[in-house]
């Protein structure tokens, strides 16, 4: 009897066309629409006006062509991306929750670019706005178009308003306030604004900031201050952590991105402090300015390594820039501004 099915292909095919729809709808459809499908991490906010406009332009550029958004929870991956400066296990890779406002997701699958999953703790906005400007001038081998243009383009308010009902639909709890002040927030900003404001929001609705609670001992002396090998060693770690993308290869800094640390300031101020406050920025990031009393650069964002380096590899590296600041103060004036193009 079961046999005399083949033999009417009409009602195989329908037959045949509601079994593979019945499977799909209970094993695809039906579980996309229950709730926990669909999570979202405690305290997650929508973007704001500048950042859905920002988000707008990232998607009309094709950004998305190059760059992910989503770092996986493999280990290679979590180093890779810095997500082991996380102080918590589950913010150190993508979480689910992180995207349930976004509409469309935007993960990506090439990485010609590096991925941006994380890049609102990784960089400040300065650096965003001389990477986009000129990226080249602040990352050498990088082959990033350039995007000066977008500090000449205003920000319709206007549309970005209807974008934020459009979404308000879909689930997105923008409020009648959110909505009424959009034009208003978005007076006066370019599209460098709002894109930097977007880049910055990403990977913020977890705590990625590393660990906190540094304590300061400005009177704890470098051990490895007249050593050659950890010299040589910081010098390597410099360039391979990429602090020559915003403070320059041979840490001279870079005019807007981030300071010099070779000269005669540190954060702004005149007069240069001792080692271990080098060590402490470089091991606790910008929350460690507050103990130094001293501002550095207003939206200046440098992040905390000590999750990712030792304390032996960080006092190599103040080392080797303690090392690089003799050199450059015995070089005749002549020579070094020769040195650095400036004749």
């Amino acid at each position: 009897m079961a046999g005399k099915i083949y033999s009417k292909p009409i009602a195989f095919s329908i037959a045949a066309t509601l079994a593979v729809l019945a499977g799909s709808i209970a094993m695809m459809a039906y579980p996309m629409l229950r709730a926990e499908m669909h999570p979202k991490v405690e305290g997650l906010a929508p973007l704001t006006a500048l950042e859905l406009a920002g988000r707008a332009i990232y998607q009309r550029e094709g950004c998305v062509n190059c760059h992910t958004q989503t770092v996986r929870p493999l280990q290679s991956e979590v180093v890779r991306y810095k997500g082991n400066r996380a102080a918590e296990p589950s913010g150190r890779y993508s979480l689910a929750g992180e995207f349930a406002y976004d509409h469309p997701f935007l993960w990506g699958s090439k990485r010609t670019g590096p991925d941006l999953a994380f890049e609102g703790w990784l960089k400040s906005a300065a650096w965003h706005h001389a990477h986009f400007e000129d990226p080249q001038a602040v990352v050498p081998r990088s082959n990033m178009p350039a995007y000066a243009f977008l500090k000449a383009a205003a920000v319709d308010g206007d549309d970005i308003g209807a974008h934020m009902r459009t979404l308000r639909r879909l689930g997105v709890p923008y409020t009648d306030a959110d909505l009424a002040g959009a034009a208003a927030a978005l007076q006066g900003k370019t599209e460098m604004d709002a894109i930097v404001a977007y880049m910055l929001s990403l990977g913020k609705a977890v705590d990625r900031g590393g660990k906190g609670g540094l304590e300061l001992d400005l009177e704890e002396k470098n051990p490895l201050a007249a050593d050659t090998a950890a010299i040589a060693k910081g010098r390597q770690l410099f360039d391979a952590q990429g602090c020559g993308a915003c403070h320059g290869d041979e840490a001279h800094g870079q005019e807007g991105v981030a300071p010099s640390l070779v000269d005669d300031e540190f954060l702004g101020e005149k007069g240069d402090l001792p080692d271990a406050a080098y060590f402490g920025m470089i091991k606790g990031g910008s929350d460690v300015k507050k103990q130094l009393g001293r501002p550095g650069l207003a939206d200046g964002g440098m992040q905390p390594f000590g999750s990712e380096l030792s304390d032996e590899d960080i006092w190599s590296i103040v080392a080797w820039l303690r090392n690089q600041k003799g050199h450059e103060a015995a070089e005749p004036p002549h020579e070094e501004a020769a040195e650095h193009g400036n004749r």
